[in-house]
């Protein structure tokens, strides 16, 4: 007996890609289409004779269509700022975005250049100060940045509130845990509501700031995997450099790195003296969002992974977070 059984999760054949997709790209003599990478979602390398560029298939219903034309403006607006991203290629027809069918359901599909160079290496003080004053150039060079595209901001709604939401569904059987994490959810939200909103610079986020989304070449830094792009607090930015595996949980070389990174940053925009107070409580959002995150694609991860697979742990990771940024 056969039985058919529908899918959640499928990997697009890259010869079909190639055949299918590619064609409709402006790119000159493409070779080769291969799978690269699963990550949030699904990386293909495409091979031409003079270049190389990197196909990302979105899983389905990751994003709205919505968000991922605004991640493409926001790219698109980037690249014509002249500030170093893996721009967005635009298809023959115009626009940048193909929607394929796939078992699961429709996935979009985003082609753009590649980054030159290699991720940055953080033992290396000059490399995070270069990084530092990069993003601080991508914030700069970002302001004035306008689209008809919404979604979820980077602020106390989307990366507090919206987070919640999702924990306390998943943690309600264990609820001496979840009710740790609302006190810290509930202490971490006085501390930015503390502060005159004013205060904290807003204006378009990379989002996923964590360190690994770059590449350096011959001392110029360049930016990827835009897809959590949005307006929001810029602290945030920072806060996700510092949650990231660059800093946190790296003893007094993390910190060197950190220290490293804003003195880079401030070279080129100066924080105000809000943002420095509250950078600390953006890092304790960015692991509740990261948690939400988790619980919110639980379909594509799997239970066992995701953060929130043992909820002690999960405790364990904020009470420590707490005690490094008080």
């Amino acid at each position: 007996m056969v039985v058919k059984l529908g899918c959640s999760y499928s990997t697009v054949s890259a010869e079909e890609l190639m055949a299918e997709v590619i064609p409709e790209y402006v790119i000159d003599n493409p070779l080769e289409c291969i799978f690269w990478e699963r990550g949030a979602n699904d990386t293909y390398q495409v091979r031409c004779a003079d270049a190389c560029y990197f196909l990302r298939v979105y899983r389905c219903g990751a994003f709205t269509r919505e968000a991922n034309e605004f991640e493409a403006q926001v790219l698109s607006y980037l690249h014509r700022k002249d500030f170093p991203v893996a721009y967005p290629i635009a298809r023959v027809s115009g626009g940048y975005l193909t929607e394929v069918s796939a078992p699961e359901g429709p996935r979009i599909v985003l082609l753009t250049a590649a980054a030159e160079g290699a991720p940055p290496d953080y033992d290396s003080m000059e490399n995070c100060r270069l990084v530092g004053e990069s993003v601080a150039q991508m914030h700069l060079s970002s302001d004035g940045f306008e689209t008809n595209f919404t979604r979820s901001r980077l602020d106390l709604t989307g990366l507090l509130k919206n987070s919640m939401v999702y924990i306390r569904d998943y943690m309600a059987h264990r609820p001496e845990a979840l009710s740790s994490i609302e006190k810290i959810a509930q202490d971490t939200c006085a501390v930015v509501k503390a502060v005159p909103e004013e205060s904290l610079n807003a204006g378009i986020c990379h989002g996923d700031l964590h360190g690994g989304n770059m590449h350096i070449h011959e001392g110029k830094v360049t930016h990827f995997d835009f897809e959590e792009c949005a307006f929001g607090y810029r602290v945030y930015d920072l806060a996700t450099f510092k949650w990231g595996g660059a800093c946190v949980g790296s003893g007094k070389r993390g910190v060197e790195r950190w220290l490293a990174f804003l003195e880079g940053y401030e070279s080129v925009r100066e924080l105000s003296e809000s943002e420095h107070t509250v950078v600390d409580a953006f890092v304790i959002m960015r692991e509740l969002a990261e948690l939400a995150y988790g619980i919110r694609h639980i379909r594509d991860f799997g239970h066992n992974g995701i953060m929130a697979t043992d909820i002690d742990y999960v405790c364990y990771r904020l009470d420590k977070l707490i005690s490094a940024h008080p």
